[in-house]
């Protein structure tokens, strides 16, 4: 049998060259989009962006989520699952476009984006979750290139030539996601899978009570990630929603690197749930990931007034000083992400719901209080303490399918390394030595917690051979 973790970092390192150019382009053209549209239009975008990913678990009844988990074991039935996957897919896209185009003959407006762009999110998530739930994972992971690629030019055609600056950045979001769907559809055969006679009453309420339960987490989730978005237009105004969206930037690559990472954690975690050795995989696997995480916030911290002078037009320099508390708030956001995938594992969904509604609660009163006094800031502190709670339930209730033993004398080290870190980039950002010592010691911590640790990784590869 393979290597639990050498599949896992094979996976993982197929997802990130896949990702690799919808990182870097969407990193990247920050500086383009900040020299085009005010801050006030970059804060339009990201809560256009935002509304869409509110909406996509309710509308799409988070049907693609239990198609991942059912194509990952069954086999045999893939074409039963594709088609009434895909059956409730179509319903959530031609609804939500119907909707979208209604809106806007009403003037609300970009409501026909948001309409277009969520049909398309469905569906997209439909293919891609099918792809990595039978292990296409190379197509799946080409299948954001193709996203990233069509994204770019569009926007180099649009924003830049024809000059149709915030319009052509939304139209060219509608653009990539269906053209990475028809990309998926096409080049992975899928139209072999689907039969409308497969098309079952009795599977489809089995899924659905499977991913029904979700939307609920989902849409809390959401209301803990971004609802503050909405608290800090209230109170601080559209620019102030555009400097959280540039500095959030940042974060957001860090989650979407983790992201990477838990599209194959979730498959090498169903794999080896009722393994033995499950609590020693789960447990050096949090241990290690997170340590590298922590060690890769340091370094952004430690350049952060550096590459802010080059990567953003002067207005949106300010943001920097938010990136420290939301680069913290994207940390307990994966760790409670990486928790969640328990619940998916052990099809006990219901559970995530509870631990996310309190940090959403947490959140959201958080936020209504500290943004009218810090601004900005408060959104960051808010966030990160409503995942810290979600991080600590979910720790607490997943201990009956699989108990994670935290290494502290690993993270407390690199937790001060941050705060350090932290106090010099606010007070001193030239103290460049201290700041490299900083950042060696806390590799060398790892380092010998991976040395300390390489026994325990040779008998689990052992117990999987």
């Amino acid at each position: 049998m393979n290597n639990i973790f050498k599949k896992l970092a094979g996976n993982t390192l197929i997802f990130a060259v896949g990702n690799a150019a919808t990182l870097l382009i969407s990193f990247f053209m920050v500086p383009v989009y900040t020299s085009i549209l005010s801050t006030s239009e970059f804060g339009v975008s990201d809560l256009i962006n935002t509304t869409v990913n509110m909406l996509l678990p309710v509308i799409s009844l988070n049907i693609f989520a239990a198609v991942f988990r059912w194509a990952i074991e069954e086999n045999d039935n893939r074409i039963e699952i594709f088609s009434n996957g895909i059956f409730i897919s179509c319903l959530g896209s031609i609804l939500s476009i119907l909707f979208g185009v209604l809106l806007s003959i009403f003037k609300v407006k970009y409501a026909w984006v948001i309409g277009f762009n969520l049909g398309g999110v469905i569906l997209l998530n439909h293919f891609q979750n099918f792809a990595r739930g039978i292990e296409q994972t190379k197509l799946y992971s080409f299948s954001g290139i193709v996203a990233s690629a069509i994204n770019l030019s569009s926007n180099l055609l649009l924003m830049i030539i024809f000059k149709l600056g915030l319009n052509g950045y939304l139209i060219s979001l509608v653009i990539s996601n269906y053209s990475a769907t028809m990309f998926l559809f096409v080049f992975g055969k899928y139209y072999q899978y689907w039969n409308k006679n497969a098309i079952s009453k009795d599977e489809i309420k089995k899924m659905l009570k499977f991913s029904l339960p979700m939307i609920p987490n989902a849409f809390t989730w959401w209301m803990t990630n971004d609802a503050s978005r909405l608290i800090i237009l209230i109170f601080v105004g559209a620019a102030g929603n555009g400097l959280f969206a540039v500095a959030n930037k940042i974060p957001s690559l860090i989650s979407t690197l983790f992201g990477l990472f838990q599209n194959a954690w979730q498959i090498s975690a169903v794999e080896t749930y009722k393994n033995k050795s499950a609590n020693n995989i789960y447990s050096l696997t949090f241990n290690i990931v997170f340590g590298v995480i922590l060690i890769g916030c340091i370094f952004v911290i430690s350049i952060i007034k550096i590459f802010m002078k080059f990567y953003v037009a002067p207005d949106f320099f300010k943001a920097w000083e938010f990136i420290p508390i939301l680069l913290l708030t994207a940390v307990f956001s994966s760790v409670s992400a990486f928790l969640g995938t328990t619940y998916l594992v052990a099809k006990k969904t219901k559970g995530l719901f509870t631990t996310t509604i309190w940090g959403t609660i947490i959140n959201i009163a958080l936020s209504s209080m500290l943004i009218p006094l810090f601004g900005v800031n408060g959104a960051g502190i808010s966030g990160m303490l409503g995942f810290f709670v979600v991080s600590l339930m979910r720790l607490r209730q997943t201990e009956k399918w699989v108990k994670i033993n935290i290494n502290w004398s690993l993270h407390l080290p690199l937790i001060v390394g941050y705060i350090l870190m932290s106090i010099i980039a606010y007070t001193n950002d030239r103290l460049i030595y201290l700041k490299v010592i900083i950042v060696l010691v806390e590799v060398l911590v790892l380092g010998l917690y991976i040395k300390r640790n390489r026994f325990k990784l040779n008998s689990v590869s052992e117990v999987q051979e």
